[in-house]
């Protein structure tokens, strides 16, 4: 039997197909586009938010939204309600950026040196804001549509800060969606992995080794905290190689080590800092124990002592059966079921991840690499920048999965 191989379908196909979808993203993106472009140019540091939360907020409020301000530092929440009563859908934007130059030779490069958004976050705040807009100007038949800007992603505070502020009470959510722009993706297309949970728990720790310094000429007068150090490290990534199940995911990296002030000192003590990540919740439970029992044994076995402090970060995202089928059929229906692509999951963290353990949800990336290879650079890049016609494809897929939510009778999105 011959395959046929199925082609993704472009934005202008929806002309044809969804014609009142199509004139509602076509009618919001100019102003979308100039909102991000206005957002790029003046970044601001997580929870230092306030010119963005103040041109969120003057928005919603100028499209009819019940507006919420201050939430969890300088999170805003917008509320729309339906006609009659109906689901809660949540859509969550992140808008701060990162403390970084931005090397971009275009117009809206950030007028801040040392602060870029190289992430993304200016443009899921311009496509949540696109949505806003566009249901702004149709309105809600049923159920209530809640738009959450969220402070302070990248350093994985924002979101619980917003729960722990009752940003998914009154009315309580039902269900949420957030999405992340992506270079390794076209243009048109999407991805999200499989698996239940589709990006990591991140968690950081210092370790403290100590021992007894002396000169480098008499080890033997000292209890050497070097060793300790290099002797554990080693040890550490037995968790990972022998202590983990192969087919589970598990990444122990150290990126700081701080010891003496001389090559002929031996310090009396050393610090290593590093981070874990891990996809299942029973996983990461067991990891800093392990850290500790065999940091300490390797401290004691070379006659010193050893202390961890271990900080736990956003928990790993989960992905909800129904919010995930949905976003599936929702794609599918207006792109082709090639426009979302199966992916691996991330061991880079996002902290979306406390909203969907709270609440059913469902996270996808959007392709933004265009035509152009100044749209190819990385994540966290300095020239990192999107190709803005991903946006015509970010929004009309919100509209679209936030319809399906809202006609789900039952409400259940477990």
């Amino acid at each position: 039997m011959k395959t046929v191989e199925v082609q993704t379908r472009p934005f202008e196909s929806l002309k044809g197909s969804h014609p009142t979808l199509y004139q509602a993203v076509r009618d919001v993106f100019p102003e979308t586009v100039e909102l991000r472009r206005h957002i790029r140019q003046h970044p601001e540091l997580a929870f230092e938010e306030t010119e963005t939360a103040k041109l969120v907020a003057a928005k919603l409020s100028e499209w009819g939204y019940e507006v919420r301000t201050g939430v969890g530092g300088t999170g805003v929440v917008g509320l729309l309600k339906g006609k009659a009563p109906g689901p809660v859908v949540g859509l969550r934007a992140d808008m701060d950026a990162l403390p970084m130059n931005d090397e971009i030779e275009e117009p809206y490069k950030s007028s801040r040196p040392g602060v870029a958004h190289t992430c993304g976050h200016d443009a899921h705040t311009s496509i949540l804001l696109g949505v806003a807009q566009a249901f702004a100007k149709t309105g809600l038949e049923k159920g209530s549509l809640k738009v959450i800007f969220q402070p302070a992603e990248e350093i994985g505070k924002g979101a619980q800060a917003m729960i722990k502020d009752q940003a998914l009470e009154d009315p309580k959510v039902d269900v949420m969606a957030g999405l992340h722009v992506h270079p390794t993706i076209r243009t048109g297309e999407f991805s999200l992995a499989s698996a239940e949970f589709t990006c990591a728990a991140v968690d950081i720790f210092e370790l403290q080794f100590k021992g007894k310094g002396g000169h480098a000429a008499h080890p033997h007068q000292t209890v050497d905290p070097i060793m300790m150090a290099a002797q554990a490290l080693v040890a550490l990534q037995q968790i990972v190689s022998r202590q983990t199940d192969p087919l589970d995911s598990v990444v122990l990296s150290f990126g700081q080590l701080k010891a003496g002030t001389k090559a002929t000192i031996i310090p009396d003590t050393v610090t290593v800092a590093g981070t874990v990540r891990t996809l299942k919740p029973e996983t990461r439970a067991q990891m800093e124990e392990k850290i500790r029992s065999i940091s300490e044994g390797v401290a004691r076995g070379f006659g010193g002592d050893c202390t961890l402090d271990y900080q736990y970060g956003p928990p790993s995202i989960k992905v909800g059966d129904v919010p995930r089928r949905l976003l599936e059929e929702t794609i599918g229906t207006l792109y082709g079921p090639d426009a979302l692509k199966d992916t691996l999951p991330s061991m880079g963290g996002e902290d979306f991840s406390y909203f969907s353990n709270e609440v059913p949800s469902v996270f996808f990336r959007l392709g933004t690499r265009g035509e152009n290879e100044r749209t190819a650079f990385p994540n966290h890049n300095s020239q990192f920048d999107v190709d803005e016609e991903a946006f015509l494809y970010g929004i009309s897929v919100l509209i679209a999965l936030t319809n399906q939510f809202l006609e789900n009778e039952k409400g259940d999105f477990r």
